[in-house]
C-alpha cells in the first residue's frame, strides 16, 4: 500500500502541475492575440484538497498579480508551489513568458526534472 499511496501522490502533482502549464500558456495566447495585459485569475486553481492533501502557494497576491503582457509574451515574474508531504512542483514563470514546471523538492517525478 505505501507503493501505491506514493505513486498516486506523484501522479496527482503531475496532474496538478499540467493543468497550471495549461492553463497559463491559454492565459499568455489570450493576452497575445489580444494585444494587451491580462492579469490571470489564480484563485480557482488554489487551495488544500482534502482529499489528496495538495496545497498550493505562488509569489503573487492580490498587490502583485501575474500579469501576461500584450504581443511581446512578457509576465511578471513568479513562480507557484504545488505540494503534498513528499514534494513540492515549482510552476516557474520568467519576465520573457516563459512557463516551466519542474520538482523543487523531494524525489523526481516522471516527465518533471528537478530545478
Amino acid at each position: 500500500m505505501p507503493l501505491f499511496k506514493q505513486q498516486t501522490e506523484s501522479l496527482l502533482l503531475q496532474q496538478a502541475s499540467s493543468r497550471w502549464l495549461s492553463y497559463l500558456h491559454q492565459i499568455k495566447a489570450k493576452a497575445q492575440r489580444a494585444e494587451s495585459g491580462i492579469t490571470a485569475e489564480l484563485v480557482p486553481l488554489e487551495g488544500r484538497s482534502k482529499v489528496f492533501e495538495l496545497a498550493t502557494e505562488s509569489t503573487y497576491s492580490s498587490t502583485r498579480p501575474l500579469i501576461f503582457y500584450d504581443d511581446s509574451g512578457g509576465a511578471s515574474p513568479g513562480h507557484i508551489r504545488i505540494m503534498n508531504n513528499s514534494n513540492t512542483v515549482k510552476v516557474i514563470i520568467s519576465s520573457k513568458g516563459r512557463i516551466r514546471s519542474c520538482v523543487s523538492h523531494g524525489a523526481s517525478l516522471p516527465s518533471l526534472s528537478l530545478c
